[in-house]
């Protein structure tokens, strides 16, 4: 039974029977001349780690060793991220050349061979910026700005009949004072048709 065990190990949590385990670790190291003094780690960049395993694929019946494969099969097709427990474990590998032989030898199962290539998942490198609401003041808010067609706020208005200083203020949102002080008419006698400064 201790034998049967020696090399098993777990493809996404499949039990499988490893004998080779071979594994990649590889930068892209720079091939051109770099400026004297700069990092040279800068100019190294790791590449994705590559396992290459092989072995057998056995169950105590075919029909297990077919449900087993065609789960294998499965993994592989859907390119789905797999943790590989090994020799070592690696995770986000993704499983490529699913390979199996059928051997005399062999009763219930085949000889395998598959690579696994991990997957390196990068951070987002967006950052939301942070932007403050913007409201309008208290004097201003809620009252529609008065703008001509070229969009440049009224400085004049023309009076009709019924207009004070207090709804002109409001519309145009100025205070009273500033109403009174720019064009000096009693608040009571405002004559109609006077062109009044708003702004």
């Amino acid at each position: 039974m201790a034998e049967e065990l020696v090399g098993t190990s777990k493809l996404h949590g499949l039990l499988i029977h490893v004998e080779d385990e071979d594994t990649e670790i590889d930068v892209d190291a720079p091939t051109h001349k770099v400026e004297k003094g700069i990092d040279l780690s800068d100019h190294v960049e790791r590449k994705p780690i590559v396992v290459k395993i092989s072995g057998l694929l056995v169950r105590p019946t075919a029909d297990r060793v077919e449900t087993l494969v065609q789960k294998l099969q499965k993994i592989e097709f859907d390119g789905k991220a797999i943790t590989y427990e090994g020799r070592r474990i690696y995770k986000n590998m993704l499983v490529s050349g699913l390979s199996i032989k059928a051997n005399s030898g062999i009763m219930n199962g085949y000889r395998f061979s598959l690579t696994l290539t991990e997957v390196r998942i990068a951070q987002s490198s967006y950052v939301k910026p942070k932007v403050k609401a913007v409201t309008a003041s208290k004097a201003k808010a809620g009252r529609k700005q008065t703008e001509n067609k070229k969009g440049i706020k009224a400085t004049t208005h023309t009076v009709k009949k019924g207009d004070t200083y207090s709804s002109l203020a409001k519309k145009y949102g100025v205070t009273v004072a500033s109403l009174q002080k720019l064009n000096g008419y009693d608040p009571r006698k405002i004559p109609v048709g006077a062109k009044l400064k708003v702004g």
